[in-house]
């Protein structure tokens, strides 16, 4: 086969490639592109394509007490939780790589784990914990988004810890800086983008929780996604598709500052 047969054949499987790719990649975008353009449908049924232009949805959602009191609330228990869980990510992830060793494969994957295991046993587990252990249930909900968000925070930050050189840390020792001194001056600066990373990957995650909240939410604690689902089992209009179009760009702008936090942590590498 000729040097031209071997590059044509090259140049289709690439087309093939990016044509496979971008099928796919429209496939996922496709429908959350539909529901931003409801969003803006001036009748009050969910249509494709859209009758008008109309903000009116998103006016909607601002002036109902009802969904800004969830949003509220899934907002102060996503800070929360993600605070909550960053600080318990780092403490274990420092742990699993300086001091696990030979064991810390095992110990990753059993801090892990949850991530493995369906939110809806967990939420189940919980309830089920609530009827033998007095817990309140604000608290049941609250270590139920912790727990979600955990594996996340402990995966994120172990990645950022394998990139910080332990001689750091030695040299610091023998200057005399305790581990405390050692830990917030010199470990933690140098991990701080991947730490911030978690702590918004968290939020996200937390924010977003349908069946932790389904089963331990209480009188007073409804968070959006679930008011979300009460309003959408007797009335339907756009205003859900508003509601969802603002969660996406929330999650397009924290993503791309987890993006900008991944590349500055690459930046303090060299």
């Amino acid at each position: 086969m000729s040097s031209n047969d071997l590059g044509a054949q090259s140049a289709w499987r690439g087309w093939l490639l990016l044509g496979t790719v971008t099928l796919i990649y429209l496939f996922l975008l496709v429908p959350i592109l539909i529901i931003v353009l409801v969003s803006f449908n001036d009748t009050n049924s969910i249509a494709f394509p859209p009758t008008g232009f109309s903000l009116r949805w998103y006016g909607d959602f601002f002036q109902s007490d009802g969904f800004l009191s969830a949003a509220r609330f899934s907002f102060q228990l996503a800070i929360l939780a993600a605070i909550i869980a960053t600080v318990i990510g780092f403490l274990t992830a420092y742990a699993i790589v300086r001091f696990a060793g030979r064991r810390r494969d095992t110990l990753q994957s059993l801090v892990l784990l949850p991530a493995m295991v369906p939110q809806i046993l967990i939420s189940m587990s919980i309830l089920l914990a609530m009827n033998f252990i007095p817990i309140p249930e604000f608290p049941a909900l609250l270590a139920g988004h912790v727990l979600i968000c955990l594996p996340f925070t402990i995966a994120g930050i172990i990645a950022s810890l394998d990139s910080v050189d332990a001689q750091l840390e030695s040299a610091a020792y023998s200057l005399g800086a305790s581990r405390l001194r050692v830990l917030l001056e010199v470990v933690l600066p140098l991990v701080a983008p991947g730490t911030l990373s978690a702590l918004i990957f968290a939020f996200i995650v937390s924010f977003g929780d349908v069946y932790i909240a389904l089963f331990l939410s209480g009188p007073g604690m409804t968070t959006l996604p679930i008011e979300i689902y009460s309003f959408v089992q007797w009335e339907s209009t756009p205003v859900v598709a508003a509601i969802t179009s603002l969660q996406i760009v929330m999650i397009i702008v924290l993503g791309l500052v987890i993006e900008r936090m991944v590349g500055l942590r690459r930046v303090m590498r060299f």
